[in-house]
Formats: structure tokens, sequence, C-alpha cells
């Protein structure tokens, strides 16, 4: 049996290992995963058997058998096994390369069982109550043809792989149940039998004594073919045992058949065998296929022996399967069989569309992009969405306009604000030809020799000199990040208290970056950065009309961008308070 494992193990291997290395042509077909999981396999099987018999010794079921007893072993040849078996297979694994199966299995097999020599001398009683030594002893060779019906229970692991749309390959391997083992023979046993009578004198008369030396008793009466011929050389000593037998009761007679030469015996007890069936699949559609192959079979049955006596009396027969203790059967041939798959279409990724129409069998998607992702739900298959995680537009390949402007964010350097496409999608609020980030006076239109702001008509009296406080410590931040550190809280606060103060005066925020990123993407960082301070001193009460933020990129560095300390000090925000 441990040798049946270790083949199932190496016959697995090397199926997997042919499948593994077969390259699929370039014709496309349904592959394992995308037909149905369940099947049902009906198989033909027919070849060679043999077997190794194991008996308990019949002469000492005999009483007081003498040690000329000669009993030989038994020979099973001439061995053919044919039947088949119905299996219902489920394949779990998500290639559906491997599964499970179990069914039924009858098989009927013939062969001859010899023992070559078949000899007792034992203890017996006739009919009248004496005892006497019997010998029996086979004519020949006795000869029992069999026919065997064999139900048993397989449970197998399955593998198959499909390597073009009309060829694959499968194989069962396993463990066999054996429900039941009926053995019916035909047999052309013959048998002489002969017996010795020892009297001795007691006070009662003559009485007769088991006689088990190696040399009758001179005075015992032999009722054998050698003394009958010794003493009647040229007679018929066959004729003279049967009258001896019909005539005086003796149980004696040469070349008798036996009387009954059928029969059955069946082995009851349980065991367990083994299956290997490894065939070509030839694929008539993506249900039905024909498996065209071979197959191994061990099989190990038990019996309890009864102690039955091959004969006793002239004409009896019993089998000597009686006294079969184990029987280790070897069977293997070709089987013809074929296979229908059936139940729900195979679907890996669990989407609802089966893996044969699945264009992304192995990721969950929407039965409208044939079984494709849209992660971000924008209506466009994650493989023509440049931007999956976002949701977006179709002509922009499934990136947002997060402005609304007609720009792409990524082809926006301010994406949260409107802006003409001659400016990268940047604002011009005052429409003055100069962007709101370059632009003093945003909201007012005015020359770019005055930075954008109008000029004002002069005054009569003399303005007062305009006042300025600059505040110089910056407002870091991390690379790429627009996140303020609640360490430049205390400054924004100190921005607050500063507007509360002077009531005609305004903030400018201006924010800046490092050279990481590109200028396009280093001008939407810097305006989110400036926009980030905006919104948290509008969160803290300040007026919107008195904040404006400007972004300016990597322009204007105040340290070296070649060093991580350099970019630390260039990724900020400046706020400025200005009166006007």
């Amino acid at each position: 049996m441990k040798k049946a494992f270790l083949l199932l193990i190496a016959a697995n291997g090397a199926l997997s290992a042919i499948a593994q290395t077969t390259t699929p042509p370039a014709q496309k077909y349904v592959k394992d995963d995308g037909l149905p999981r369940w099947v049902i396999d009906i198989n033909a099987m027919g070849g060679m058997l043999t077997q190794d018999i194991t008996t308990t010794n019949p002469a000492l079921s005999y009483t007081n058998a003498l040690n000329a007893s000669s009993i030989s072993g038994l020979k099973f040849d001439n061995g053919m096994s044919y039947g088949g078996n119905a299996q219902i297979g489920y394949f779990f694994d998500n290639k559906a390369h491997f599964g499970i199966g179990t069914g039924l299995m009858y098989k009927m097999q013939t062969g001859d069982v010899t023992m070559n020599n078949y000899r007792v001398e034992f203890q017996s009683t006739d009919g009248r109550g004496d005892v006497y030594r019997q010998i029996i002893n086979s004519t020949g060779p006795i000869k029992e043809q069999m026919k065997m019906t064999n139900i048993s229970i397989p449970l197998v692991l399955k593998f198959k792989y499909r390597f073009t749309k009309r060829s694959g390959i499968t194989a069962d391997a396993g463990l066999l149940y054996n429900v039941s083992m009926k053995n019916s023979y035909t047999t052309d046993a013959k048998f002489n039998y002969e017996a010795i009578y020892n009297y001795v004198t007691t006070p009662n008369g003559q009485v007769a004594v088991y006689d088990n030396g190696a040399t009758p008793n001179p005075t015992s009466l032999l009722i054998t073919r050698n003394h009958y011929l010794a003493t009647h050389p040229g007679g018929d000593a066959a004729a003279y045992l049967t009258s001896q037998r019909i005539n005086n009761g003796y149980n004696v007679g040469l070349d008798v058949e036996a009387t009954n030469k059928t029969g059955s015996v069946n082995y009851v007890q349980s065991s367990v065998g083994f299956l290997f069936q490894p065939s070509y699949s030839l694929f008539l559609s993506d249900k039905v296929s024909l498996n065209i192959g071979g197959y191994f079979m061990y099989q190990m049955f038990t019996h309890a022996p009864n102690g039955a006596h091959l004969t006793d009396r002239v004409g009896e027969y019993n089998s000597f399967l009686n006294n079969v203790t184990t029987t280790n059967a070897t069977s293997y041939g070709g089987n013809l069989g074929v296979r229908f798959y059936f139940g729900k279409e195979s679907d890996r990724d669990k989407d609802g569309v089966p893996n044969r129409k699945d264009k992304c069998p192995y990721t969950p998607g929407s039965p409208l992009f044939e079984g494709c992702p849209d992660t971000d739900g924008d209506g466009v298959p994650d493989s023509q969405d440049s931007c999956i995680d976002v949701p977006g537009l179709k002509h922009f390949n499934g990136c947002p306009d997060s402005d609304g402007d007609g720009i792409p964010n990524y082809d926006d350097a301010c994406p949260y604000q409107a802006g003409p496409a001659k400016f990268m999608g940047c604002p011009d609020t005052d429409n003055d030809g100069i962007l709101d980030s370059e632009d003093k006076c945003p909201n007012e239109a005015g020359p770019a020799s005055n930075d954008g702001c109008p000029i004002p008509p002069p005054p009569l009296p003399p303005p007062a000199p305009l006042r300025e406080h600059d505040m110089t410590e910056p407002i870091l931040f991390e690379t790429g990040k627009a996140k303020i550190s609640e360490t430049s809280f205390p400054i924004l606060a100190e921005a607050i208290m500063e507007l509360n103060t002077h009531e005609n005066a305004y903030i400018m925020i201006d924010g800046h970056t490092d050279i990481t990123g590109g200028n396009a993407v280093n001008d939407a960082l810097s305006f989110r950065r400036a926009n980030a301070v905006k919104k948290y001193l509008i969160d803290m009460g300040a007026n919107p009309k008195r904040l404006v933020a400007v972004g300016h990129g990597s322009r204007q560095p105040i340290s070296d961008n070649n060093t991580a300390e350099g970019r630390a000090k260039n990724r900020r925000v400046i706020m400025t308070l200005k009166h006007r």
C-alpha cells in the first residue's frame, strides 16, 4: 500500500510537470477555469489481472493430520479484468486543475487458481463409529476457474489540463473502498480416497484404533490401491475400492470427480485499495470530452477462513478459497470514457461574468466592461482610464477637470481654479492679462507696469505713507504636501491679531515649493499651500476679502535646492501684512 501511495504522488507530479511545460497555441479556447466545475465521468475498463493469494495450512484443520500430508500453495494465472466506473467530481482550485471525485466501480474478473498437490492423512470416523486413517490425495493439479464480481467505491483526487481547443489530459488517483467480492468457481478436481483400519483385541472384542505410524501395522486392514495391486497384480483397484464403498460402507474410491463442481466464496470483510487512471482528453465541445487512456488498480481483500476441508467424503468438494486469508489483486489495462461538464460556468473573481467571457478573470469587474473593473465608477474601464482612482470624464481618458475649465487636471496648473488655456488653466480674475498668482490686485484690473493694480488718481493731500508689516517667519511643509503643521499655528494666530488690529490691512499669502516636481505640478502645489493658509485664516474668522493667496511654484527659492536642508526652506508660505 505504501508503494501505491508513492506512485500516486509521483504520477500527479509528472502530470503537473507535463501540463506546465506544454506551450498553449495561439488558437483561443475556453481554458479549464472557464469550464463548469462539476463533472460526471463514465469509464469502460478492460485489461489483465494478477493475484497474490495467502491461505492458512488446510492440513491443520484435519484431526491428527500426519506429517505425510502435503498441500501446495495456490497459484493464480490467466487473469482478465473488465468493467467500469461512474463518478461525480468537482474541481475546486482557482485554475480548476485539481478536484475530488467519488462514485461506484463494478468489475468482472476471471482467472484460474491452481493447487498443484493435495495429500492429507488424518484421523476420521466412519458411519459405524470406527476410528480409522483416511488418506486423500488429488489425482493431479486442482484447478478452479474463477469468475469474480467486485464492487468498490472510489475516492480520488482528480487532475485535468486543457492545452488546446480539442486536446487535454486528465487523471484520477486515490483510494478504493472495497464493498464486496464474490468468487464463483468451477472445478475439475478428482481425488483418491483410501483408508487404513487398525484393530486391537479388548475384553469386549475387536476395537478400531487410530494408526498414526509412518508404516501401517502389518495386521491393519489396508483399503488402498498399492496394497490391492500388491496382492492382486493386474487387478482393477478402482473397481475394488468402489465395491468396498458400496458394499461395506468404507469411504474409499479412486479417481473420483467432485459431485459439486461449482460454488461461490464471498469476501465480505471491507478493505482499501488504490486506483490510478490517466487519460488523454479529446474535447467534442466545452461540455463533453472523450477520455482515452489506461488504468492501474490495486486491491487487497481479506477473508476469515472457515476451516472447511477441501474434501472429506467421496465426491464432496469445498473450494480452497474458504481457507484464503488475503488476496492482493493487481489489474491494469485500458479505459475509454466520456466526461460531461455541468453546473454554473466558472467565475473565478465572483463578478457575475463567467471566465470564458471575462476579459479580466482575476479581477472583479462589471458586465458592462466584459468583467473588467472600473475602480472609480466613472464609466471608463481601468484599462482605458488614466486616473483609475479618481472619477473623471471619458473624453479626458477618465481623468477629472475639477474646476470645469475644460482643461484636465493633469494639464491644469491650477486644477481647482477655473482659468483659460493660455494660462494653463490658472485664473485671471480681473481679466487684465496678468495671472492672479502674479497680480497684486487680482480682483481689480490694472496694467502690468503697476503689477496688475489700477493706478489710483493722485490724492489732493499727500497720501499718508503706507505701512507694511512683514511677517517673515515662513510656514514650512513636507515634500508634495499642503498640510499645515501645528508648529505654524502661533504664526497664523498672530496674523489674525494683526488683521483685527488694522482694519484697513490685508494679508498677502505667497506659496512656494522646492524643485522636486515640474513647473505645472509645483505651480499647483504652491497655490494649494497658499490656499491652505487662506482657508485656515478664514476658518479662524478672517474676512476672505482681506486675504490674497498666490502660488509662485519653485521660481523664487530662498535656499539651495540641491540640498535637503535647502529644499525644506523653499517649501514655504510667507504672509505679508499690507495696508491700503
